[in-house]
Formats: structure tokens, C-alpha cells, sequence
């Protein structure tokens, strides 16, 4: 029947990993992985940890881990009390030897027949049985691993919840200043109805007056532009124009203009070509 290092080494081996690889998945040292893999279970560590890294190496084998940690048990309890059997019982007959040569240093010195006394001392037995002892110990260690499992893996669900959390952190920062990149790009019409520097309606000079019912619009550079007729408040026109872009538009009688960059835009009307005097946002008014 194998051991149970050796069916950890052959899991192991039949999987193709090193035992570098299972240590780093593992976060368990190879050196003791190697020894639980050569049943030296002897190595300087609390049982509880011995029992944590057995059964998390089984389970990163997928090999039965009820199974090889109640196999450990069992070899665990036959060492145990093999080890406090030998010891009792070499005990017991150092003291039975020193009981029977007492007896017959007695008998050479005094030549009595009678039957010696029974030896004060015999072979120890322990004030328990190990039998009654070994499920309290081995509860109490089952427990005692099962409360380290529990919480090595809650720090590892913490982990996860928080680097989760943080994922959806960035990318909501990210998302937000895509959206408002998007936002600033696309754009909705610029707010002309209370521009932040107003011209009041004003009357062209004589060179812009004219009875044509026709008006070009010539960008120099980007300017928002937004043509409203004032009889029936009729919208002309409507756009983001750019540089070097023109637009000729029928209108009857006078005409709203509202730009964002008046130092971008000339307006032609009744054959004469102007600029407004006021750049950023304005608006005047083409009769």
C-alpha cells in the first residue's frame, strides 16, 4: 500500500510540476514539501501548520483530502503511541531488573528461603489510555486546522473583495472621464440665448443695410453659428462651421446672428463683406 507521500509524489509527478511550481502555488516551501513527500513529517513545526500544509497540497493535487488527512491521523496516532509504548516499557524493565538484582543480593546475604516481596515498581502504565486520549488530541487539532483554513481564507476573500472594489473604482473613474471627453467632443449647441459677452441687437451700418434677401456667412476658424428669423422666429441655420467653410442663406427681412467667435466669422450682405466688432460671443442683427 503506498504512503502518503508517495501518492502525493506520484499526483504530483503524473500532473508534470515540479515541485518549484507547487510550492509557488502553493506558497508552501519546497523543502517541506519535500519532506511530506518522503513521510519525514518529523520536521521543526507545530502539528497544525504540518496538517495545513498537507491538506492544501492535497487539495492543489485533487486527490482526496478527507481520505490522506485520516490516513495522517492514523499514522500520526500509531507514532504517538508506539513512541510512549517503547518508552514505558523500557522503563518498566530497567526497574524490574534493578528489583530482581536487589533480590538476590538479599539472598547471598542472608540466606533466607522465603519468597522475596513483590517489586514496589513495575512497568509504567500511562495514567490514560491513548486510545481515550487520541480523539480528544485529534478533535482538538482537527479544529484547531479547520480554524486556520477558515481564516487563511477569509484574509484571501477580503483580498479579493477589496482588489474587486478598487477595478470597479478605476474603471468608473476611467468610464467618467471617457464620458465626459465624449460629452465635451459631440457636444450640444452651445447656450446662445444668454451668450457670456452680449452686444445688444444693433442695426448694420449703411455698407451691411441692404434690401437683398440673402446673407453669406465665411468662417475664418471654428465658430458656432445659430441664424434666427424675427418675423416668425424661423431657425436659418444652425452649425458648427470651420475654418475656410461658407454659407449662403435665404431670409425675409431681419435676422438674428448669434455666434460663439465673432473674430471668426465675416457675414456678407447686399454685396458687401464685414466682421463683427465683437469677438467671443455675440449676436447682431441684418435687416
Amino acid at each position: 500500500m503506498q504512503s502518503i507521500g508517495e501518492r502525493l509524489e506520484e499526483a504530483r509527478k503524473r500532473k508534470g510540476i515540479s515541485l518549484r511550481e507547487a510550492a509557488e502555488a502553493t506558497k508552501i516551501r519546497s523543502d517541506f514539501l519535500g519532506y511530506i513527500e518522503t513521510n519525514k513529517m518529523d520536521f521543526d513545526l507545530p502539528e497544525i501548520y504540518k496538517r495545513g500544509f498537507l491538506k492544501n497540497y492535497a487539495r492543489y493535487l485533487r486527490l482526496d483530502v478527507d481520505k490522506i488527512m485520516a490516513d495522517y491521523s492514523t499514522q500520526h496516532m500509531s507514532t504517538s503511541r508506539l513512541g510512549k509504548k517503547g518508552g514505558a516499557e523500557w522503563f518498566g524493565q530497567l526497574e524490574a531488573r534493578k528489583a530482581a538484582a536487589e533480590e538476590s543480593s538479599e539472598h547471598e546475604d542472608g540466606g533466607h528461603s522465603k519468597v522475596a516481596e513483590a517489586p514496589r515498581y513495575g512497568r509504567i502504565a500511562p495514567k490514560t489510555s491513548p486510545r481515550a486520549e487520541a480523539p480528544e488530541a485529534q478533535e482538538e487539532e482537527d479544529s484547531e486546522a479547520e480554524e486556520a483554513d477558515k481564516t487563511f481564507y477569509m484574509k484571501i476573500g477580503l483580498i479579493f473583495v477589496g482588489t474587486l472594489a478598487l477595478v470597479f473604482v478605476v474603471f468608473g473613474l476611467i468610464w467618467a472621464i471617457l464620458g465626459s471627453g465624449s460629452a465635451n467632443d459631440e457636444g450640444s449647441d452651445p447656450d446662445l440665448r444668454e451668450p457670456t459677452e452680449i452686444t445688444q441687437p444693433v442695426d448694420t451700418d449703411p455698407a451691411a443695410t441692404s434690401s437683398s434677401n440673402s446673407i453669406t456667412l465665411i468662417a475664418s476658424g471654428n465658430v458656432y453659428v445659430l441664424v434666427k428669423q424675427q418675423s416668425d422666429n424661423k431657425e436659418l441655420y444652425r452649425k458648427t462651421m470651420s475654418a475656410g467653410e461658407t454659407a449662403t442663406l435665404e431670409k425675409e427681412g431681419a435676422v438674428d446672428i448669434l455666434f460663439t467667435a465673432g473674430e471668426n466669422i465675416q457675414i456678407e450682405a447686399g454685396g458687401e463683406r464685414f466682421q463683427p466688432s465683437s469677438s467671443g460671443t455675440a449676436k447682431i442683427t441684418i435687416k
